[in-house]
């Protein structure tokens, strides 16, 4: 592979076609050819878990199958999907190494064409080169990304403190919350609490608004919708009378590289204050309840895999390729013990 290259580009609204440049073509024609390198854009965060695995990190987004842009497309899919990202990873890959079926073919209600791999992964070796873009837009040049703790920081497994009125007006609160979202956005997650950034008060941030790597049939096996980003401080929790416990694989971004099988409530009642300090009462049913009961359980010290059908409990890297494409009964069914 060849040696990294870093581009900084402070304050800018895109990356340049020029300055971007993997010496290809910046044209194509609309075909379902394979072509010789196809290009996949992903996280610092992920990247950096790659370095020591056989298969290329992926983020919640590739569930389904791993997406992928010919050269002509990156820019679209920066300013689409990473707009919001300080920095991203562009990964030049080369398509006869791929383990998987590519398929040619339109996002969920859109038109434009992309290519997606099933039922497979990106083996390291198929990266030939990587450029780490650093894009910082000018509303969010002076927002600074936080580190997430990892499992076995103590600050995990403490009780959050409460926050007063005082406290989430003040500048250094409001700041905090910015500093969170862009810290969500860029993992990628669609959640993040304050504890997984060091700072145990109860406070976290949401948004779940990409589901183009979604089927509509997984996205009403989900029960899952858009939910714009929003704060909740202060949470209480209540389980909405007669609800069922609905399974699900849950993965955490302060414990990297593995996912289980977690049972939630399908509908939940929150009580809280937002970022303004106003109550908010929040009526939540399936895969938003689901972000909800993850991250309240971080404020109380609770992590995922307190609750996990421990089993189940694998590296991503197993599951996307020997899982992904099972049903929660197949997998349990496989994974239990069987003396």
């Amino acid at each position: 592979m060849k040696t990294w290259i870093i581009f900084t580009f402070l304050c800018t609204a895109s990356l340049s076609a020029n300055e971007g440049d993997f010496n290809m073509s910046s044209t194509e024609a609309e075909t379902n050819e394979i072509p010789d390198y196809l290009f996949k854009i992903t996280s610092l965060r992920n990247w950096q878990a790659t370095q020591n695995r056989k298969s290329v990190a992926l983020s919640a987004e590739d569930d389904v199958f791993i997406h992928f842009a010919k050269e002509s497309q990156i820019e679209k899919v920066l300013a689409k999907y990473w707009s919001d990202a300080p920095q991203v990873v562009i990964l030049k890959i080369d398509s006869s190494k791929l383990e998987g079926k590519l398929v040619y073919e339109a996002n969920t209600g859109k038109t434009t064409k992309y290519f997606h791999l099933y039922s497979g992964f990106i083996p390291f070796n198929s990266v030939v080169e990587s450029k780490i873009v650093y894009r910082q837009h000018s509303a969010s040049c002076n927002i600074h990304k936080l580190d997430i703790v990892q499992v076995g920081d103590s600050v995990l497994r403490q009780s959050a403190r409460e926050l007063s009125v005082d406290e989430i007006l003040s500048p250094e609160i409001q700041n905090l919350i910015e500093e969170m979202k862009v810290t969500m956005r860029d993992a990628p997650g669609v959640g993040l609490a304050a504890p997984q950034i060091g700072k145990s008060i109860q406070l976290a941030v949401i948004e779940d608004v990409n589901h183009s790597h979604l089927t509509p049939q997984q996205l009403e096996e989900h029960n899952r919708d858009r939910v714009p980003f929003h704060v909740i401080i202060n949470p209480r929790i209540y389980i909405e009378q007669e609800t069922d416990e609905v399974e699900f694989f849950e993965g955490c971004l302060s414990i990297p590289e593995f996912v289980g099988i977690v049972p939630r409530a399908e509908a939940v009642r929150v009580e809280c204050l937002n970022e303004h300090a106003e109550p908010v009462v929040i009526h939540a049913k399936g895969w938003y309840a689901r972000i909800l009961q993850h991250e309240i359980d971080h404020l109380n010290g609770t992590l995922y895999i307190d609750r996990v059908d421990l089993p189940t409990l694998i590296t991503t890297e197993n599951y996307v390729k020997l899982w992904k494409q099972k049903s929660v009964q197949e997998i349990k069914a496989n994974l239990s013990f069987n003396p």
